[in-house]
């Protein structure tokens, strides 16, 4: 935000930004610490006098309740949670303008002051400012209160019911908070400014060569002085050596309770470029002058940079760029998205290290610490609105969308990494109507040819979006050879299910089968395939094998629980604790090893302990060759020019396929890979058979060079079973597990260890691995992270906090309230709601008809119970007729239909007869997505036929698919 920014040991990211600025004749002050918490509604908190001694103590981010690991099924806190918070503002700041920053509260809340409410907001992923000018007490203590809900609310984006969304509302004040201080005459903001095209500081490139690049930047001055003001805007450009490279002055008055725009231009010689592979930050200081005195100036970090996309791909600078991309959710286990900012930049480090030079931030504006690790460590970012698979007419909802478009693009346009702005509700069926405003709306925010915009492709959006998706028809044809397209999301199936470790979803609950075979399943994809049997789909457009596609992005980069499924998804390449599945490093190894922002790499997909699966050995490596050791005998030697046929298309778009050694027999002990570059060995990869359980090693995940003790940030750590060789305990069977007792101690907390409830602790391990996140203490020193065994393994890791540089706010006089950490908590009240019981009726072999028929000889796949299968129209005639013929009359109560494709629309009715003549409709004209695949419930209805009439479906260019139809009921 216009509040602070800091420059880390590790990269630059921001403490408490809403766009990427950093304070210096300004106040930013620490409002993350000191607060109160009350999971729940209650009346009369907002006052100075409310008695709010038995609230628990906590720090911001924060989660309004820790949760389980695994969370998925709508059991997520939904409800009401208040904060507090008392601090002091001296006398000194009494002529100075006051306001509060917060960077994301979830999702809709009530801000008051010293019992008086001052703001309102909806939305959960975009900040907002709040200002307390005309509200403070100076020299006394103030009292601020924030009531939140993170209800369903269906006129706030992304206004699906938690039970029907894709990922979960997790609650709270889950960003950072800080108070800004500024003179009366001031940079703005651009999120309160509510400028179009304006607030703050705008940056824009409409010239950029490697000689030269003409930057434009428009700063937005309020003069709230009661008398107009002479003022000077000095706009600095300064390299990463400290020079200055570039300077424009600016002089004018600004008339008392008014705004100026200062519109600059300046030129820069032989700049460096940002690109994914060298991502150079300049950065752009901007002093105001009141008279001759130095009254506000901001940091804003740029990287210079000319995006294109043509009809062939992406291009950067004049380059084509292929992209290899991530979907990212913004949830961990635990704190739900309550994550802080060192979590949010290990998430961007961990996928540049692993291959990627592309995120796709899905399905909503995530933490600009996120966004600015993207810049500082190169990651391309397609920033998306809050939607799935959900559009209202509502107006209400309207305006939302809209003013999500309006804000994402303002808090983020000047981000060198934000290089793609999905403007569209995902999978969601918006009116072209729609389409015409949002795309407007963006226009009008971002003037100029660096705006795109991107949506599915379909008959509507392909009159409004210069980039689309899925531009392919189901037989694999090209409706629009000039569009510009990627592929947002691939690798993944919707009714994959990782406990039969043959699918696209893979867990470390498991073995290492479902890993490899997730890895089978998706480099077939990346060739080319189609079938979804063999891990593809017809709209991911042939990925590699199509050989004008800009990019594509893995669905996904993280697993991630949803308030739809109990169960996990386990589709990521890393788990909910970030730990890498093999998929990672195949995914890794198709980025060029001479790409120095890559390297050259090998890893081997085995932890060598399944007879059954390890008589072949997978390799993944971007080597020029690979050399593959077993206890130390040599099994063999193979190229990549030698391996490229088999995946001829991967390899031709410059990847690199897996590598499979044969070796005739299984034989436990040690795995060596090699790869060679040149015929030199340049790295390696060493696997060894874990043998019984010996010590636990903890270990922090790296990236993380220093431990600030501030009271806010947050540690990750793993704790692992090791044998005596050091080697984890990976499974060797589904399901198997240890349990840990983890425990923190000193300075700093376990969170949610004092919830046994949770499975924090004690913790069963997944692969061998168990985790957990430390919240640091506010005062320097050692954290001691303890684990144990009951059978007796023990070990302890201490970190060494330093005293942390932030500015904080004096804290109020208040009640001792008790540190959430330290509040025993015995369980956790679900919060999901049983369903009524359904007796499923046996359909195998009742007679079943559709009209128009085609595919007969599939029809019978819909009822046989095995979503695997199933049947897809050969028409796209409507209405479309099934039934089903029971043979007896059942008293029938409701029906669950598995659709083909998640992200398809359908509408349908269901009828009922007791002759197949006359029909009582039980359910008119549903509007189902193809992920509403839970059962559906009506009143209860007694016949033999039953009738689904499809009606409609969207996008226009799919046809019905259905994969399985179960009914529930009883004979009469």
């Amino acid at each position: 935000m216009y509040c602070l920014k800091i420059v880390s040991l590790f990269t630059v990211i921001s403490l408490f930004a809403l766009l990427p600025a950093s304070a210096q004749n300004r106040t930013v002050l620490n409002f993350n610490t000191n607060w109160a918490f009350h999971r729940g509604d209650t009346t009369g908190a907002e006052s100075i006098s409310f008695k709010d001694n038995s609230w628990a103590a906590v720090s911001i981010p924060h989660v309004m309740r820790i949760e389980k690991k695994h969370n998925g099924g709508n059991q997520v806190y939904q409800g009401v949670g208040w904060y507090r918070k008392y601090f002091r503002v001296p006398a000194a700041y009494r002529h100075q303008r006051i306001t509060l920053c917060f960077d994301g509260v979830q999702m809709n809340c009530d801000i008051y002051l010293n019992g008086k409410k001052i703001k309102t907001h909806t939305g959960g992923y975009i900040g907002f400012v709040a200002d307390l000018s005309d509200h403070i007490f100076f020299d006394r203590d103030n009292v601020l209160a924030v009531r939140v809900t993170n209800t369903d609310d269906p006129r706030t984006t992304p206004g699906k019911p938690q039970q029907h969304l894709d990922f979960n509302y997790f609650g709270g004040i889950y960003r950072n908070v800080s108070l800004l201080v500024t003179d009366s005459l001031f940079i703005s903001h651009p999120l309160e400014a509510n400028r179009v095209a304006g607030g703050g500081v705008f940056i824009k490139y409409p010239a950029v060569s490697e000689t030269a690049a003409v930057m434009e930047v428009n700063t937005h001055v309020v003069n709230n002085h009661l008398t107009s003001d002479n003022a000077t805007l000095v706009s600095k450009l300064i390299d990463k050596n400290g020079a200055t490279v570039a300077t424009a002055t600016s002089r004018t008055k600004v008339e008392t309770q008014h705004d100026k725009n200062f519109h600059q231009q300046l030129t820069v010689a032989q700049p460096h470029l940002w690109h994914p592979d060298h991502p150079y930050l300049y950065r752009l200081v901007s002093l105001v002058y009141r008279d001759d005195k130095l009254v506000d100036s901001i940091s804003t970090y740029t990287g210079i940079r000319k995006l294109a996309f043509q009809a062939d791909g992406f291009y950067l600078n004049g380059a084509k760029l292929f992209l290899r991309g991530a979907n990212r959710h913004q949830a961990y286990q635990y704190v739900g998205d309550a994550a802080s900012d060192r979590m949010q930049y290990l998430d961007a480090l961990q996928l540049k290290k692993g291959g990627f030079n592309a995120v796709r931030a899905a399905h909503y504006p995530q933490s600009p610490a996120f966004l600015d690790a993207c810049d500082s460590l190169g990651l391309l970012v397609i920033e998306c609105e809050p939607g799935w698979q959900f559009f209202s007419k509502d107006t209400a909802f309207v305006n939302h969308t809209l003013t999500d478009i309006r804000e994402m693009i303002r808090r983020d346009r000047n981000h060198p990494a934000v290089f793609l702005w999905e403007t569209s509700l995902n999978e969601s069926p918006t009116p072209a109507s729609w389409m015409e405003k949002a795309v407007a709306v963006a226009h009008a925010e971002m003037p100029g040819d660096q705006l795109f915009l991107a949506d599915d492709y379909n008959s509507r959006s392909k009159s409004y979006y210069n980039v689309s998706y899925k531009v392919v028809n189901e037989d694999g044809t090209d409706p629009m050879p000039s569009q510009p397209f990627l592929t947002r999301e691939w690798g993944d199936s919707w009714m994959a299910d990782a406990t039969g470790e043959n699918s696209l979803r893979a867990s470390r609950i498991y073995t290492e089968k479902g890993m490899i075979n997730q890895c089978i399943l998706r480099q077939n994809a990346l060739n080319g395939e189609t079938s979804e049997a063999a891990g593809g789909y017809w709209d991911h457009g042939k990925l590699d094998a199509n050989p004008r596609i800009g990019g594509y992005f893995v669905w996904s980069y993280n697993d991630y629980t949803r308030g739809s499924d109990a169960v996990t998804a386990f589709s990521g390449v890393v788990d909910l604790d970030r730990y890498e599945k093999f998929g990672y490093y195949q995914l890794k190894a198709m980025q060029d090893a001479h790409n120095p922002a890559y390297g050259p790499m090998v890893y081997i997909g085995s932890y060598n302990n399944q007879p059954s699966e390890d008589s072949t050995i997978m390799v993944f490596s971007n080597c020029d060759a690979v050399k593959l050791y077993r206890n130390n005998i040599f099994l063999g030697q193979m190229t990549r020019r030698g391996n490229a046929a088999t995946a001829t298309f991967v390899a031709a778009k410059g990847g690199s396929p897996y590598f499979l050694f044969h070796t005739g027999k299984y034989e436990a002990g040690t795995l060596k890979a090699v790869g060679l570059m040149k015929d030199a060995p340049v790295c390696t990869h060493t696997v060894q058979t874990p043998l019984a359980p010996h010590h636990l090693e903890i270990t922090i995940p790296e990236g993380l060079s220093a431990f600030p003790a501030n009271g806010w940030e947050m540690t990750p750590f793993y704790v692992k079973v090791c044998d005596k060789n050091g080697t984890v305990i990976a499974n060797q069977t589904p399901g198997q597990s240890y349990l840990l007792h983890i425990s923190v101690s000193g300075a700093g907390s376990l969170i949610g260890g004092n919830i046994p409830a949770t499975g924090i602790s004690p913790q069963q391990t997944e692969g061998g691995i168990a985790y957990g996140i430390i919240r640091h203490g506010s005062k320097p020193g050692k954290i001691v992270i303890h684990a144990e065994t009951k059978e007796g393994l023990s070990v302890e890791k201490v970190i060494n906090t330093v005293a942390a540089n932030t500015a904080f706010l004096t804290d109020g006089k208040h009640p001792h309230w008790i540190d959430e950490s330290k509040i025993v908590v015995a369980a956790i009240k679900e919060t999901a709601v049983a369903s009524k019981a359904l007796h499923p009726i046996m359909l195998t072999g009742k007679p079943l008809s559709i009209m128009p028929v085609t595919n007969q000889e599939k029809v019978p796949l819909i009822t046989d119970n095995n979503t695997a299968t199933g049947w897809t129209t050969g028409t796209t005639a409507f209405p479309l007729n099934i039934t089903i013929d029971l043979q007896e009359n059942y008293q029938l109560s409701g029906s669950r239909i598995v659709w083909g494709k998640d992200s398809d629309w359908y509408i349908y009715s269901i009828a009922i007869s007791t002759d197949g003549e006359h029909w009582t409709t039980v359910k008119n004209a549903i509007r189902a997505s193809g992920q509403d695949y839970k059962p559906v419930t009506f009143d209860p209805a007694s016949g033999r036929y039953v009738r689904f009439q499809v009606t409609g479906i969207q996008p226009e260019s799919s046809k019905v698919a259905i994969r399985e139809i179960e009914l529930y009921g009883e004979k009469k």
